[in-house]
């Protein structure tokens, strides 16, 4: 049953997130067997970049996305994904001096443009932190709109300290208002994340918050402030004329914070705090009520309530689903994960046309012998908490670790990013199809030749993920 209450009021290292490769050579086969419905296929395997964010529909009706290299020579890709994956190519490839490391997906705006961020800079820069950029459908137009000051100094807990922001890893969106807003996930004046406003000329660059100076000393894990640290999802326009949104860390209990703030920055408020996990036993998990380290940005369900995820905690330790009511403020959870049917949620939900709500766990799952994986799921829930369904558990060669807001392409058709894993060991876009309908997609790995790619040992993965891998960030 759902648990109700009242208020109280990312990062892994980039190089953590890139480590949780491929599995699969040495998965037992019946781990590897397919259900016929649903199904999910690989409409592109990733060779020498991985996506960490899930592509937008362009006007043409293709997918647009970013991905990141592996190895940094160049700064990321903006790419173009037919629909039905037949055919991928680059629509832009980012030089070192327009920035690198794109997290964040694209926003395809009003005025038919792309707008987008890096988490850095120009490589040639020092201290470098991270810049919004456009361009136009067809590739033509890069360029860069706001460059986030470089740094001179650290925080207590290693953020870096600027005016502006710095890292910017999720999604911009755009206000009723014409104007860009998002979340740096560090920087500002005491290091730990801003939230932005900026024209799409590029005019106008406005802090409209900066995140609260770090409480707790040092060494203290987790750090705490008043307000929270580290922004790593999109906002989302509320109907009262507020930006909601979250912070993974921070707060007074240090697990995360959602908060508000107005268009013109006034009327900042945490309306609510994650509680503290604790230990029922040595052996237990960390567990609270509510859920700890929400990662993922909130979503509109159209109903009067926004609603989200938690990484973390929860009665199960391994996180939940909830929602919040901004008029009335009340915290509800939804689903308390138990790993089995998912675990770490780390995407953004998705509202479909059937009235639920979409997501993927980065973590957790069941085989088709029945044996339990890290590897993620898909999962839907009514937005009243019931019929709560596990619908696939990824199976290593169609990707690991699912991430981001699910992209629907029909009543029965969604499209989302896995961050690992897959024919080439670097992520994939998938189709997941409720009907059991499949697609051939492009698995090359960027070789003439049909052959598949390598992969790492099970123990291995086991050992990142139960090291604490989370969306685009280890919470420090």
């Amino acid at each position: 049953m759902p648990t109700t209450s009242r208020p109280m009021s990312r990062t892994v290292a980039r190089a953590a997130s890139r480590c949780v490769l491929a599995l699969m050579a040495t998965i037992p086969a019946a781990a590897l067997a397919q259900t016929t419905t649903p199904a999910v296929s690989t409409l592109v395997a990733f060779s020498g970049s991985q996506a960490y964010s899930s592509p937008v529909r362009g006007p043409d009706g293709a997918l647009y996305g970013v991905t990141s290299t592996i190895n940094i020579v160049t700064g990321g890709l903006i790419y173009r994904l037919a629909a039905d994956g037949s055919k991928i190519e680059t629509l832009y490839q980012l030089k070192l001096e327009d920035g690198y490391s794109p997290f964040g997906g694209l926003l395809l705006a009003t005025d038919g443009k792309f707008y987008g961020t890096t988490t850095l800079g120009a490589a040639n820069q020092a201290n470098t932190t991270g810049t919004v950029y456009t361009i136009a459908t067809d590739g033509s137009g890069f360029e860069v709109l706001h460059r986030f000051q470089t740094y001179a100094s650290l925080n207590s807990i290693g953020g870096p300290i600027n005016t502006d922001g710095a890292s910017p890893e999720a999604e911009l969106i755009e206000g009723n208002d014409g104007h860009l807003y998002g979340v740096a996930r560090a920087g500002g004046p005491n290091g730990n994340g801003t939230v932005f406003k900026l024209g799409k000329d590029g005019s106008g660059f406005t802090v409209l918050h900066a995140f609260g100076a770090t409480t707790s000393a040092a060494n203290v894990s987790p750090a705490t402030n008043v307000d929270g640290i580290g922004p790593v999802g999109p906002l989302v326009e509320g109907a009262d004329g507020y930006f909601y949104g979250t912070a993974a860390r921070g707060g007074t209990a240090g697990y995360g914070t959602i908060f508000r703030v107005r268009f013109d920055g006034t009327g900042f408020e945490v309306v609510r705090t994650f509680p503290t996990l604790t230990q029922a036993s040595s052996t237990a998990p960390l567990a609270n009520a509510d859920g700890a380290v929400p990662l993922a940005g909130l979503t509109d369900g159209q109903d009067g309530r926004l609603y989200g995820v938690a990484s973390a905690g929860g009665s199960n330790g391994v996180g939940t689903v909830f929602a919040y009511d901004p008029v009335g403020g009340v915290f509800t959870v939804l689903h308390n994960f138990d790993g089995s049917k998912g675990a770490q949620p780390s995407g953004e939900l998705r509202l479909a046309q059937d009235g639920k709500l979409y997501g993927n766990t980065s973590s957790g799952g069941t085989a088709a012998n029945g044996s339990a994986t890290l590897l993620g799921t898909i999962y839907s829930i009514a937005r009243d908490g019931t019929g709560f369904t596990s619908i696939y558990s990824f199976k290593g060669e169609d990707g690991v670790s699912p991430t981001g807001r699910l992209l629907q392409m029909d009543a029965t058709t969604f499209v989302g990013v896995t961050q690992a894993g897959g024919r080439c060991s670097q992520g994939t876009v998938y189709q997941l199809s409720l009907t059991g309908a499949t697609a051939r997609g492009v698995t090359n790995c960027g070789r003439n030749d049909d052959g598949g790619g390598g992969a790492i040992a099970p123990a291995l993965l086991l050992a990142l993920l139960m090291g604490g891998l989370l969306r685009r960030g280890l919470v420090r």
